[in-house]
């Protein structure tokens, strides 16, 4: 079942300094989450969920939380149009979530697109499978 909700807009220093500036809906974690792929093509998101209804509606119906939480992603991964192909914030797809009042929940989100304009910040490539290139001519060893 899909369930309307957007991102909530937040400043790009939130909490800590107050500004009128653009607002985004959220940013790019850069914590090293045990998650296959990250940092090559899957990149973590920590963002706020606004629900058009109030949960208590959702779970009247005998919904679970994770069940509308899943229900608010796969509308947030519809493209905007039905003429365009990719959605508008990459494949998302929920970590984990916390239920903050009745109509918002803090997410931790998994996507598949690096750099969103939609998003502070921009997704950091993982480094631990990398090779490094040395430089200059190779020591002898005795």
């Amino acid at each position: 079942m899909e369930i309307t909700c957007n991102f909530e807009l937040v400043e790009e220093w939130y909490p800590f300094m107050k500004s009128e500036e653009t607002k985004k809906s959220g940013r790019y974690d850069t914590t090293n989450l045990p998650v296959k792929g990250l940092g090559y093509d899957k990149w973590a998101l920590v963002a706020n969920i606004l629900l058009d209804e109030a949960m208590e509606k959702y779970l009247d119906m005998g919904m679970t939380e994770e069940e509308i939480v899943e229900g608010c992603i796969t509308h947030l991964n519809k493209p905007p149009t039905k003429r365009s192909r990719k959605p508008k914030y990459g494949m998302l797809k929920c970590r984990y979530f916390n239920v903050i009042g009745d109509k918002k929940i803090s997410a931790s989100l998994i996507t598949t697109e690096r750099n969103s304009k939609h998003f502070w910040g921009r997704g950091s490539k993982s480094t631990p499978g990398r090779k490094v290139s040395k430089r200059g001519r190779p020591r002898k060893t005795r």
